[in-house]
């Protein structure tokens, strides 16, 4: 268990963390990226909704 702890805290200095710069980039990518997703998801499901009531009014 202590070796455990002491490789823990060995891997836990080699981490290396963003600048400022380069977290606002990375933020700023993130947010871009799930309002895409939300508006392609958005999308098919007003095209999917629009489908169905097309259906509904044919049967």
């Amino acid at each position: 268990m202590v070796e455990f702890f002491k490789d823990f805290i060995a891997e836990s200095k080699r981490i290396v963390w963003p600048n400022k710069s380069e977290l606002i980039v990375k933020t700023a990518n993130v947010i871009v990226f799930a309002l895409i997703v939300a508006i392609i998801i958005f999308g098919m499901d007003a095209v999917f909704s629009y489908a169905l009531q097309l259906l509904r009014q044919v049967a």
